[in-house]
C-alpha cells in the first residue's frame, strides 16, 4: 500500500474519531437533557395521581353519602353501580348479583317508562319521571326520577345515571288528601243546607243545594256578588257584622236574612258566617252555611202579623187611625215601603186613599197629594169594581196600571168586603218583579176579613162626622160673618175716627190761619195731610174689600188664568228690573174673576215691593192634582223670617211698615182662598228670596 493511501486512511480515521466525539458530546447532553424532563414528567404525574385519588375519594364519598338512591347502568339497562340508599332501597346488590332496571319496572307503567327511556335516550335527560317500581321482595313503590346520558370524549353516550327518590308515602297521603276531598265534595254538594265559599263579597264557590235554592247554576252563580242577590236593607245589617269581622272582633255571626232568587222571589235563610283567616289573622275566605227558613218564617209572620193587626185596631174608631194601622203592620209583614188602604164611595163611584206606609204620609199620618180613583180605572179601580183580589208578578204588562211616584212591578191588591159590599181596597206595591207570593195573597185577604167590620163601622162614624162638621162649618162661617162685620163696625167707629179728626184739623189750619202766607211749619202740615190723606185712603179701601171677601159673586165664572196675569201686568207698575215670568201655561178655573185678580195682585206686588235685587225674577208656576191646582209665586227679593209666616196672614200684620202698606193685603189672599177650600203656605231665606204656594180646589 502506497504512502499516499496510508496517509488518506490516517485522515480518514482522524475524521471519523472527532466525528465520534461530536456525536457522544451532543448525546450525553442529550441525554441530560431527557433526564431532566423525565423527573420533571414523575413529579408532575405524582402530582396528578395524587389529585385524581383525592377527586375519586371525594367523589365516592357523594355517591355513598347521598340520600336518595343512585345508581349507573348501561344502555341495555344493566345497573353497573349503585350506593347503599339504592341497595337498601330496591334490595338488589349487584357486588352479588346482576340488575337490569326493567326488572324494577311496575308492570303496568312499563309503556310509561319505556316512553321516558326514549326520551332520556333523545335528549339527554329527563326531569320528575314519576312511576311505581316493584323491589326484590315484591313492594310496590312510587318513585321520582331525575336521570341523564353519560358520554366519552368523542361524545358518544355509553351510560346512563339517575337519582331516585322514594314518594310512596307522600304519594298515599296526596291521594288521601284527594279521596278526602272527593268525600267531603260529595257530602258538601248532598247537604241539605247551601254552603257558599266567598271572598271580599265575591261568591267562589257555592254547593248544589245552595245552587237549588236560589235557582241559578253553578257557573251562573260564581258571576255574582253577596250584594247581588241580597236586599239592600238586609246587605246593611250584614256589613255591619262583616266589619267587626275583618276588625277581628269576631269569627262567627248568625242573622236571619232574605235572599233574592233568579225569578225575582224572595228566600228567608238563616246565614251562619264563619271566618277563614292566614297566619297573620287577615281573613282569607269567609264560609256561609244557608238554611231555608222561608216557610216556618212565613207561618210565624202571618200569625204575628194578624195578631199585631188585630190588637192595634182594638178599641179605634178613627177610620184614619184604623187605616194607618193595618197599612203599617202589612207593609212591614210584606217588607215594602208601599201599602196603601182605599175606601170605596158607591155615591161618587171612585176610590179614595186614606191610609199610606210610604212617602206620602207627612208627620200627622195623613196623606199628601192624596189619590181619588174612578172605579174601574186601575188595577185598584178594578178590584174594587170585580171584588176579585188580584196578583200582578209584572204590572208592565198590564195596561191598566197606573204610575203613583214610581214604577214598580209588582202590586197586590185585595178587596174590603163588608155584608157582601166591597166597602175598600188594600193595595201594595214592590218595585221587583215577582215580589209577591200566594201565600201573602192569602193572608192580605184574611186581614181584609178581619178588619171589614170594624172599618164598616169606622166609615159609618165618618160620615156622621162629616154631617156634624158641615154643620159646625156652616155655624162657624156664620159665626165668623158676624164677628168680621163687628170688627168692621169697630174700626169704622174708632180706628177710622182719630185720622179723620187730624185730617179735618189739619185742613182748618191751612184754610183759615194761612190763606195768604204758607211758611215751614204750614208746608210741614200740608205734607202730613197728604200722607194721612193717602193712609186713610189705602185702609178704608183695604177694609171694604176685605170685609167683602165671602159676599155673593159669580163663583161660575170661567176665569182665564193668563189673561188675567197679563191684564195685571198692565195695572200693575213694574220696574224694568224686575222680570215676571210664566213657568207654565196656567189653568182656566171656575170662580169670581175679581178674587182671583185680589189674590194675584197682592202676591205679584208684594214681589215687586220688597225686591231688592238688580235684577228682579218672579217666577210663576202651577201643578195639577186630581182634585185641585196648586200655584206657586216665587221672587229673589229680600225673604221673610220663619218666625213671622204664620204671622204675616192675620189682619194689619205688615212687617214693613209704609205709606202704601196697611197689612190687609196677605189677610185679604188667605181670605179668599179659604173661601176656595185651599190652603197658602210659604217657604222663604232672608235676602234670597220668597215663595208662596197656595191651593185652589178644581
Amino acid at each position: 500500500m502506497s504512502q499516499d493511501k496510508i496517509d488518506i486512511l490516517q485522515r480518514a480515521l482522524q475524521r471519523e474519531k472527532s466525528a465520534r466525539k461530536q456525536a457522544e458530546k451532543i448525546l450525553e447532553d442529550k441525554s441530560r437533557d431527557l433526564y431532566a424532563t423525565s423527573q420533571e414528567l414523575k413529579e408532575v404525574n405524582d402530582k396528578l395521581e395524587s389529585l385524581l385519588d383525592e377527586k375519586t375519594s371525594q367523589l365516592a364519598g357523594v355517591f355513598e353519602n347521598i340520600n336518595d338512591a343512585y345508581l349507573v347502568m348501561n344502555l341495555q339497562g344493566h345497573v353497573l353501580k349503585m350506593n347503599d340508599a339504592a341497595i337498601e332501597f330496591f334490595g338488589y346488590n349487584i357486588n352479588k348479583e346482576t340488575l337490569n332496571v326493567i326488572n324494577l319496572i311496575y308492570k303496568e307503567d312499563f309503556k310509561y317508562a319505556i316512553k321516558s327511556f326514549k326520551t332520556l335516550s333523545r335528549q339527554g335527560f329527563f326531569t320528575n319521571y314519576t312511576a311505581r317500581i316493584i323491589t326484590k321482595e315484591k313492594q310496590i313503590k312510587w318513585v321520582q326520577i331525575n336521570a341523564s346520558i353519560i358520554y366519552n370524549r368523542q361524545k358518544q353516550p355509553i351510560a346512563a345515571q339517575g337519582i331516585v327518590r322514594d314518594i310512596t308515602e307522600t304519594k298515599y297521603n296526596s291521594e288521601l288528601i284527594v279521596e278526602q276531598k272527593k268525600q267531603l265534595d260529595t257530602i258538601i254538594d248532598n247537604a241539605s243546607f247551601g254552603i257558599a265559599l266567598t271572598q271580599f263579597g265575591n261568591i267562589i264557590k257555592t254547593n248544589l243545594s245552595f245552587q237549588n235554592l236560589l235557582g241559578y247554576s253553578e257557573e251562573a252563580i260564581s258571576t255574582l256578588t253577596v250584594k247581588d242577590i241580597s236586599f239592600a236593607e238586609d246587605f246593611l245589617l250584614s256589613k255591619d257584622y262583616i266589619t267587626r269581622m275583618d276588625a277581628g272582633e269576631i269569627d262567627n255571626f248568625v242573622i236571619d236574612k232574605r235572599y233574592k232568587k233568579k225569578d225575582g222571589s224572595i228566600l228567608w235563610a238563616k246565614t251562619n258566617v264563619n271566618a277563614v283567616r292566614d297566619n297573620d289573622g287577615k281573613i282569607k275566605y269567609q264560609v256561609a252555611l244557608i238554611e231555608d227558613i222561608t216557610e216556618q218564617r212565613e207561618k210565624t209572620l202571618i200569625i204575628d202579623m194578624i195578631n199585631d193587626v188585630a190588637k192595634s185596631i182594638l178599641g179605634k174608631i178613627d177610620i184614619h187611625d184604623i187605616a194607618a194601622e193595618i197599612t203599617s203592620n202589612i207593609a212591614q209583614y210584606l217588607g215594602t215601603n208601599d201599602c196603601v188602604i182605599y175606601i170605596v164611595n158607591a155615591k161618587e163611584k171612585t176610590i179614595e186613599q186614606i191610609a199610606a206606609y210610604d212617602s206620602k204620609i207627612n208627620i200627622k199620618n195623613q196623606i199628601i197629594d192624596k189619590t181619588i180613583f174612578p172605579i174601574g180605572q186601575g188595577i185598584t179601580g178594578r178590584v174594587a169594581q170585580t171584588g176579585i183580589a188580584e196578583l200582578i208578578n209584572d204590572t208592565s204588562k198590564d195596561k191598566n196600571y197606573i204610575v203613583d211616584g214610581a214604577i214598580r212591578f209588582s202590586e197586590m191588591t185585595v178587596p174590603i168586603i163588608s155584608e157582601g159590599t166591597i166597602i175598600g181596597i188594600i193595595d201594595s206595591e214592590h218595585p221587583d218583579k215577582n215580589y209577591f207570593t200566594k201565600e201573602h195573597l192569602q193572608t192580605i185577604k184574611n186581614v181584609a176579613n178581619l178588619v171589614a167590620m170594624q172599618l164598616k163601622s169606622a166609615i159609618n162614624l165618618r160620615e156622621r162626622k162629616k154631617a156634624e162638621a158641615q154643620n159646625t162649618k156652616l155655624l162657624k162661617a156664620l159665626e165668623k160673618s158676624n164677628d168680621e162685620l163687628q170688627e168692621y163696625a169697630h174700626i169704622v167707629s174708632h180706628d177710622l175716627k182719630s185720622p179723620l179728626r187730624s185730617i179735618n184739623a189739619l185742613t182748618s189750619w191751612i184754610k183759615e190761619d194761612n190763606k195768604t202766607k204758607l211758611d215751614a211749619a204750614s208746608m210741614q202740615n200740608l205734607g202730613l195731610i197728604e200722607i194721612t190723606l193717602e193712609k186713610m185712603e189705602q185702609l178704608i179701601s183695604d177694609i171694604l174689600e176685605y170685609s167683602s171677601v165671602g159676599a155673593s159673586s159669580n163663583d161660575n165664572e170661567k176665569v182665564n188664568l193668563n189673561d188675567l196675569i197679563n191684564d195685571l201686568k198692565e195695572v200693575l207698575y213694574v220696574p224694568e228690573n224686575i222680570s215676571i215670568l210664566l213657568l207654565n201655561k196656567l189653568p182656566t178655573v171656575k170662580g169670581d174673576r175679581i178674587k182671583f185678580q185680589q189674590v194675584f195682585q197682592n202676591l205679584i206686588g208684594n214681589a215687586i215691593k220688597f225686591n231688592d235685587k238688580d235684577k228682579g225674577v218672579i217666577k210663576i208656576d202651577y201643578l195639577e192634582h186630581k182634585s185641585y191646582y196648586q200655584f206657586s209665586i216665587k221672587d229673589n227679593g229680600i225673604g221673610i223670617e220663619e218666625k213671622y209666616h204664620k204671622k204675616i196672614f192675620k189682619i194689619f200684620n205688615s212687617l214693613n211698615k209704609s205709606k202704601d202698606s196697611s197689612g190687609i193685603g196677605l189677610s185679604i189672599v188667605k181670605k179668599i182662598i179659604d173661601l176656595y177650600q185651599g190652603e197658602i203656605w210659604l217657604e222663604s231665606k232672608l235676602n234670597k228670596g220668597t215663595t208662596f204656594y197656595f191651593t185652589i180646589k178644581k
